[in-house]
């Protein structure tokens, strides 16, 4: 029997009006309506549902918390094709009844019918777009400001640091960068001067010839035979691979010879030649000059650990300085060039902030050393979701790599390069790449 038109006009919403009495029992007589108490889930979060249901009477809640809907609005699948999952719970929040509609319901009406109820569909679609659009709004403006709060209190650290008299103190106690590796990074930053002619340098100079020999005959490179003479080394390294390994053991000697110490320069070494590589493939920035930011680009750590040696007691709160702007400040104090320290003090601000928040000048060493960082946390087994990269897209656009995974830059355009010359390589990063490139 079907439900009179008089019986239920205490529940009729204000949308049905423009239907005829006729259309408005045709309409009742074929859906159906549901009863339901406080608590009652019309809508379960995650499932999928092509029926929408029009509230005759009492009020539905959106998830916990969340808007409350009144007699006459509707909620549920709105277009009868897309199989989505409810992304909130639909829950009553007193007694309610509500008309349920789907397919079988529509197609069963008037065509005047089914038009009405298209129209009003259409409207509530427009008007879910602009919601979503405010409320998108509304977060890109958080994220704006966020952005630029965070921006603000990282560059005022910057300065903070530079007038605090104990990081002052024990900058000066850091070993300085030894003479011929400070004199290396000034030469290769330099225009005038090609890394083979440093290289020729090298050769000339009896004391870097000692360096070179001792260093490449250590347990760290790992050589089978000993390498007497510095041609032979020239030739087993290559011109590239020959200041590398001068500086990185320029930067060893700063380092205390314990274990933690050791570990911290090899990372260092691992994200030298990582540099060199990536800036290598994107041609974007000067790989030597690359190399040596990604060498340096972790020494702020040697202050780190000096400060909690002299305040243990202060530990907890020495961990919270940036690391990376105690870096800039001691590299600014061995008088290396600019775009080297700078681009260190930068280094962190990719994870929290969009290129252009960076100084131009360096902001393509900065997202080198961005994404070498990544390249090297994925060799280290990480995956992508593991990683800061809220702005990557951002950052792979200015390297022409917008179109490819992190993982795909690292294992086809990083790894490749460095397996190249993988032999020549130091130990612990050659042992690294070849385990990389068997997975």
């Amino acid at each position: 029997m079907k439900k009179s038109v008089e019986k239920n006009s205490n529940e009729r919403p204000a949308q049905f009006n423009g239907l005829s009495e006729k259309e408005i029992n045709t309409l009742y007589g074929l859906a159906s309506i549901k009863k339901l108490q406080p608590g009652d889930i019309l809508i379960k979060k995650g499932d999928i549902d092509l029926t929408f249901y029009v509230i005759l009477s009492g009020k539905i809640r959106i998830g916990k918390g969340g808007r409350l809907l009144h007699p006459g609005d509707w909620v549920g699948g709105i277009d009868f094709v897309r199989q989505v999952p409810f992304t909130a719970s639909a829950i009553a929040a007193e007694p309610s009844s509500v008309m349920a509609v789907n397919g079988k319901t529509l197609d069963a009406l008037e065509a005047k019918t089914q038009l009405f109820f298209f129209k009003h569909l259409n409207n509530l679609v427009i008007e879910e777009i602009s919601r979503l659009e405010g409320k998108q709004k509304k977060l890109v403006d958080k994220n704006i400001k966020l952005m630029k709060d965070i921006y603000r209190e990282r560059t005022k650290c910057i300065a903070d640091l530079q007038q605090h008299e104990i990081i002052q103190n024990v900058l000066k106690k850091v070993p300085k960068l030894p003479v011929f590796a400070t004199t290396l990074a000034n030469d290769l930053m330099g225009d005038r001067i090609s890394s083979k002619e440093v290289s020729e340098q090298i050769t000339k100079d009896p004391s870097l010839v000692g360096i070179v020999l001792k260093t490449i005959n250590s347990a760290y490179y790992g050589f089978q035979k000993k390498i007497s003479d510095i041609h032979h080394a020239t030739v087993l390294l290559g011109f590239n691979q020959l200041y590398q390994l001068i500086l990185a053991e320029g930067v060893r000697r700063t380092m205390p010879d314990i274990p933690s110490f050791h570990e911290l320069h090899s990372h260092c070494v691992a994200m030298s030649h990582i540099s060199f590589a990536l800036s290598q493939e994107t041609r974007i920035g000067k790989p030597v000059q690359l190399a040596t930011i990604g060498l340096m680009h972790n020494l702020g750590q040697i202050v780190i650990l000096l400060l909690k040696k002299q305040n243990p007691k202060l530990a907890i709160y020495i961990d919270s300085i940036d690391r990376a702007q105690i870096g800039g400040l001691l590299l600014k104090s061995w008088n290396l060039p600019d775009v080297v320290w700078k681009s260190i003090e930068f280094q962190f601000f990719p994870e929290f902030s969009l290129p252009n928040n960076i100084p131009e000048e360096i902001r393509n060493n900065v997202t080198i050393l961005y994404i070498s960082h990544l390249c090297y946390e994925i060799y280290q087994g990480k995956s992508e979701k593991e990683l800061p990269t809220t702005f990557l897209d951002e950052y792979k656009q200015l390297l022409s790599l917008q179109k490819y995974s992190l993982a795909d830059i690292a294992n086809k355009h990083v790894l490749p390069n460095l397996d190249k010359n993988v032999k020549s390589l130091p130990l612990p990063l050659r042992q690294l790449i070849e385990k990389q490139i068997k997975s």
